[in-house]
């Protein structure tokens, strides 16, 4: 088996919400990002011993968030009690709030799943505050921390009776979520996020995590080859019921064969109508515009999703080298082909190529995915996704409130009560410290709803990889060290090969000889490992046993409504070995 689920500890069912002594381990996480990544998106990174504090709230742990953002609900937004108590919080301390614009997912409809996505929260921007005639002039740094610890602050004084602790309780930091694959440009250690605990200054000694699972030059993906044809695909009109479908938000995909994708002239990428992968146009329009809304707030800088395409290929064309999560949508993408072939995969851009995703694109993302999924199920099942996949993650500040806070974790149950699984990566860390969205997994299961399972990576031999998180958050575990899946073939990075020989006419073997090229991918097929993988392949199981399961009347992929959704979704996970453990 590739796969199989953990059973949970019978005293972990009755837990309200995550606690702090659970065996979470200090390990810093995500506190080796590159300064040049962290510029690129406008991040910082939250150091507990000199972060601003208020009483009442503990020390925070260390997390990576955009300096100059807030996610606030939507509804609150609404308020303008509230947002005039913001608004003169945030003035004592030089700061100002910049409103969106009206955007978002559910604002059609009055249905419990509209009114749902209509309290999502939105990326609201933070500007130095306007000083009045005559005020001293005095500089200010817009830090996200900061304003929030003020809106706390403030909730305990009288004055400002809108700002209830429950109120402030639903404004958060945007964090940023970083790809679960193992990763790492050996061009310098300030391109690349790694998967790896032992960057410098943690104080940790001897061979890193990932040193096993990186290849020639350094890097920790490398070209292979593979002699097997495509996954037989059936024609869908011998299916008797539509393909089941998992949704994919990571870089997108690039040309390969295996996945219905070539590229287009001038520039771009062209699908087939029932191709293995498809994209949603008017859902990656929709998040590019709210990028550029928070953009031209004054959010800068904020790299913008631009279309569903998997680009640039590198982040530093004068190196040449390929950025660390290249690649990485179409890779995944590859591996649910393996596993059911007869599925389709929707592919969302919302990941970078250096494999950073802001969190506030992800709930907006996941909300649109909740809008599709919610009009379908009314309805034609056509645009039905079963199966949600994201390997990517995030170290929260605060373990005893993010269940509460988390906008993130408001759309992803909205996305369960809709009868859709989501299959989370575990991250690359070696912690048992809980790396979010898959630490989810330790909330209360929610009646009649799909749930969220949290999958960390395995070696080929069966044993836990040594680069995987794990702890009692953890619900499955799946092959995800060493494995070989699809890569674009249209890819060739700036490395060349040790050895070049050209041809000698006559001689034996004619032609051009050369060592193995680090980095051209056109072969089509690449070696790599990571959470990031172990994730999709489990979702693939899932949606491969949608399909056998569909054959049933009573399970039927064509029947709408979140009921039968989640009856299928439950069906076919106690299928492949998992049990339910209320």
């Amino acid at each position: 088996m590739h796969f199989h689920f953990e059973p949970r500890r019978a005293e972990d069912a009755s837990r309200s919400g995550p606690s702090r002594d659970d065996g979470d381990d200090t390990a810093p996480g995500l506190t080796g990002i590159p300064s040049a990544v962290l510029q690129r998106h406008g991040a910082v990174v939250l150091d507990p011993s000199k972060a601003a504090a208020v009483p009442g709230y503990g020390t925070p742990r260390s997390t990576v968030y955009r300096a100059r953002t807030l996610l606030i609900p939507a509804d609150l937004l609404q308020r303008p009690d509230v947002v005039e108590s913001i608004s003169n919080v945030l003035r004592g301390v030089g700061m100002a709030l910049v409103l969106p614009e009206p955007a978002g997912p559910g604002r059609r409809g009055d249905s419990p799943v509209a009114e749902q996505l209509r309290r999502l929260p939105r990326v609201v921007v933070l500007r130095p505050a306007r000083l009045e005639r005559g005020a001293p002039v005095l500089p200010v740094v817009v830090d996200a921390w900061v304003a929030l610890q003020a809106l706390r602050a403030a909730a305990e004084v009288a004055e400002f009776t809108a700002l209830t602790p429950d109120t402030v309780g639903r404004i958060a930091l945007e964090h940023l979520l970083i790809g679960s694959a193992i990763t790492g440009s050996p061009a310098t250690e300030g391109n690349g996020v790694s998967g790896s605990p032992a960057t410098e200054g943690n104080g940790v000694t001897g061979p890193a995590s990932t040193d096993s699972y990186v290849y020639a030059g350094g890097d920790t993906r490398a070209p292979v080859a593979v002699v097997l044809d495509a996954p037989r695909r059936r024609p869908a009109d011998k299916l008797g019921h539509r393909r089941s479908v998992v949704a994919v938000l990571d870089t997108g995909v690039r040309a390969h064969p295996w996945l219905d994708v070539a590229a287009a002239v001038p520039s771009g990428y062209t699908t087939l109508p029932d191709g293995f992968v498809m994209v949603d146009p008017a859902m990656q329009t929709a998040i590019h515009l709210e990028g550029e809304l928070a953009y031209a707030a004054g959010d800068q800088p904020r790299p913008l999703v631009a279309g569903p395409w998997d680009r640039p290929v590198t982040a530093d064309p004068l190196i040449g080298e390929l950025d660390t999560e290249t690649g990485h949508g179409t890779f995944i993408a590859g591996l649910v082909r393996q596993v059911a072939p007869d599925a389709r995969v929707l592919a969302v851009r919302i990941m970078h190529s250096d494999g950073v995703v802001a969190e506030g694109d992800l709930i907006f993302a996941l909300g649109l995915l909740a809008e599709r999924i919610a009009l379908a199920e009314s309805g034609d099942m056509a645009a039905m996704i079963d199966v949600v996949s994201l390997s990517l993650g995030y170290f929260d500040e605060s373990a005893s409130d993010v269940a509460y806070s988390s906008g993130l974790w408001a759309v992803i149950k909205t996305l369960l009560g809709l009868g859709v699984a989501v299959i989370a990566a575990a991250g690359n860390y070696s912690t048992s410290r809980r790396f979010y969205p898959a630490a989810f997994s330790l909330e209360p299961p929610l009646p009649g709803a799909a749930p969220l399972i949290s999958v960390g990576a395995r070696n080929p031999n069966g044993s836990i990889a040594l680069f995987s998180d794990g702890g009692r958050w953890i619900t499955a575990w799946a092959s995800g060290a060493a494995v070989v899946s699809t890569f674009p073939v249209d890819i060739n990075g700036r490395r060349c090969p040790e050895i070049q020989m050209p041809a000698v006419s006559g001689s034996p073997g004619a032609g051009a000889r050369e060592a193995l090229d680090p980095d051209d991918y056109r072969g089509g097929f690449a070696i790599w490992s990571g959470t990031s993988f172990a994730a999709p392949l489990l979702a693939a199981h899932l949606a491969g046993s949608l399909l056998t399961l569909s054959a049933d009347p009573g399970l039927g992929l064509d029947l709408t409504g979140a009921a039968a959704a989640t009856g299928r979704t439950i069906a076919a996970l106690t299928s492949i070995g998992w049990h339910d453990h209320d």
